[in-house]
């Protein structure tokens, strides 16, 4: 048959169908599952009501002030009716600010909702703010870590010294489940859930160089961060639970998630590209991703340990996450107590 203008018209039409059935399809699949997730979290989600003040869920999003931080948070806030501690820790005070203005009002005793200020990229600024969640807060059920800014993609430095997106990938989630891990305990030995939220890529990577963690020795760069500090969580999450036995932690991969993350990028050209790349591949809206992300630690997560779980908050299959050595979990997890320690 001749090439001519309505045969590439009809092929036009098809091709525009196909995609477009393809597109309704997912949407319409999408939608049917979130709506699901969403009636199981309402279903799933612990309830601690009681006139003991001391009774009210904490949950503290640290990121809580923007993407998945924010999606998880403005969920749990939706599904708890408010009635709970919630904590948002970051930078963006405005944001902060509107996101609990939209939170349900709460009615039991105890339940409030706070910002708290923190530089994250700043082990000083992680230490204080730390010390202050531990001289107050009694007790957390959910610790979700989730902090991420990327300016560029070369190395910059912060006025400690450290690679500012590294500190916030991988060395501040690190502290603050570290030193928080008591007051975890102490919601698990009343007999409530107590579980740790991290957000990552569980499985994405294979390997790290345990020659040169922290990129100190070799040198940094963004795409080496990005293809090992995956593995980084996974192993130091199997450290974590081998040491606390009793407590869950999740590391979670939420998939492409429609953020304001390119939005801080210093090159206009990323901007566009980035922005581009992610719609391309059907990106979740935040709150879309919160309430699967909840649906791992409500129902996914049913008992203490390392679970590895992807963007609809379902379990990996089995050996899609490198198990390391012990060895190896004692030469991270002494690396990053040397990194995030405090300087006197």
């Amino acid at each position: 048959m001749p090439y001519n203008t309505s045969t590439s018209f009809a092929l036009a039409a098809s091709l525009f169908s196909i995609t477009l059935t393809t597109y309704l399809y997912k949407s319409h699949r999408r939608a049917s599952r979130l709506t699901s997730t969403q009636i199981s979290n309402a279903k799933d989600i612990p309830s601690y009501a009681s006139s003991d003040s001391h009774n009210v869920p904490v949950a503290i999003f640290l990121g809580g002030t923007a993407g998945i931080g924010r999606g998880m948070a403005e969920a749990y806030a939706k599904h708890t009716n408010g009635n709970a501690h919630i904590i948002l820790i970051g930078r963006n005070a405005t944001n902060a600010k509107a996101i609990i203005a939209s939170f349900p009002k709460p009615t039991s005793p105890g339940a409030k909702h706070e910002f708290v200020s923190c530089d994250a990229t700043l082990m000083t600024e992680c230490q204080r703010t730390i010390d202050d969640l531990l001289q107050r807060i009694p007790k957390i059920n959910y610790l979700v870590l989730s902090p991420m800014f990327v300016k560029s993609f070369h190395r910059e430095e912060t006025v400690e010294g450290k690679e500012p997106k590294l500190v916030l990938i991988y060395y501040a989630r690190f502290k603050f489940m570290r030193e928080l891990i008591p007051l975890l305990q102490t919601a698990k030995d009343a007999g409530e859930d107590a579980k740790s939220y991290i957000v990552g890529g569980p499985g994405l990577a294979k390997t790290i160089d345990y020659d040169d963690l922290g990129f100190l020795k070799k040198g940094y760069s963004f795409w080496k961060l990005r293809r090992q500090f995956p593995a980084y969580m996974d192993v130091i999450l199997q450290e974590f639970a081998a040491q606390n036995p009793s407590l869950t932690f999740i590391h979670a991969y939420p998939g492409p998630v429609r953020s304001a993350l390119a939005d801080n990028l210093e090159w206009p050209l990323f901007q566009i590209l980035f922005k581009i790349v992610f719609e391309l591949s059907f990106p979740f809206s935040y709150s879309e991703s919160g309430e699967y992300m909840l649906h791992a630690m409500f129902t996914t997560a049913r008992h203490p340990g390392t679970w590895s779980v992807d963007m609809y908050g379902e379990i990996l299959p089995k050996g899609k996450v490198v198990v390391a050595s012990e060895q190896e979990r004692r030469m991270l997890w002494d690396h990053s107590l040397q990194e995030t320690a405090i300087s006197e």
